[in-house]
């Protein structure tokens, strides 16, 4: 009977060693992101962006989009973006702003809603000059990713709580570390705009929802007034490993 309880007790003490390694690679949040990040497989994301002013939510711009992950991380995606005109304030500085969609790969981007003029007719998209992941609009949208295991370990160095970290990171810092911003906003390198974050994980460690803001002041020229509101953008994340595939729009479709 006790070589019966013994054999049992070093079976069961096996098996926990065994599947020790394999629990702290699952509770390491960069690890389970990069588990998910293989060729071919991608996320899907939604985002919400107001403006927080005088104790009023305004929301102006709404985004779908989905990731596809390359062998470098990130390869394409495509976003949709809706945007809701207003005025007053800073939205007067805001007039040339429009939705549309814009297909972004490996650097180069296509979009139906052009900073300057229109698509011209019977086509669909132009090339982004920038090369923007979300044209001229995107940069008013969530701009961190915690989909890039760099970016996710500076946003890991918050303040924890549960599975919410909270912080604070400029421009400048995620410049460093996110190809993404870059790619997203490439005139933002060296900014020290403070960006304030919230990001939550969920019970597989992977990004469930992620809250920024930032003065809303950050997007007008030096000295012009537009009083002391926020842009707070919340994102949310699902899908984390699904199949992704993101094509260019056919030549046909884009103005020469």
């Amino acid at each position: 009977m006790n070589r019966m309880i013994a054999g049992a007790l070093v079976s069961a003490m096996t098996v926990l060693i065994a599947a020790t390694p394999a629990q702290a690679a699952a509770t390491d949040p960069v690890k389970a992101l990069q588990s998910k990040l293989k060729v071919g497989k991608g996320v899907k994301f939604t985002d919400v962006t107001s403006l927080l002013q005088d104790s009023e939510k305004i929301t102006f711009l709404r985004r779908t989009g989905k990731w596809q992950f390359g062998k470098k991380g990130i390869a394409a995606s495509d976003i949709t973006t809706d945007y809701d005109k207003h005025t007053g304030g800073i939205f007067n500085h805001m007039y040339f702003l429009s939705g549309g969609r814009t297909i972004w790969i490996d650097g180069k981007s296509w979009t139906t809603h052009p900073l300057y003029g229109e698509v011209p007719q019977g086509k669909k998209y132009v090339v982004d000059p920038l090369r923007a992941t979300g044209s001229h609009i995107g940069t008013f949208s969530q701009l961190v990713n915690p989909a890039e295991p760099a970016t996710l370990k500076v946003l890991l160095k918050g303040k924890k709580q549960g599975r919410t970290y909270s912080g604070k990171l400029t421009y400048a810092a995620l410049a460093k570390v996110s190809p993404w911003f870059r790619a997203s906003s490439p005139l933002s390198e060296g900014d020290k705009t403070v960006v304030e974050y919230r990001l939550t994980l969920g019970p597989d460690n992977l990004p469930r929802k992620l809250l920024t803001s930032h003065l809303a002041s950050s997007h007008v020229a030096e000295g012009v007034e537009v009083g002391d509101g926020r842009f707070s953008t919340e994102t949310s994340y699902s899908g984390w490993g699904s199949k992704v595939s993101v094509s260019a729009p056919p030549k046909s479709q884009v103005a020469g």
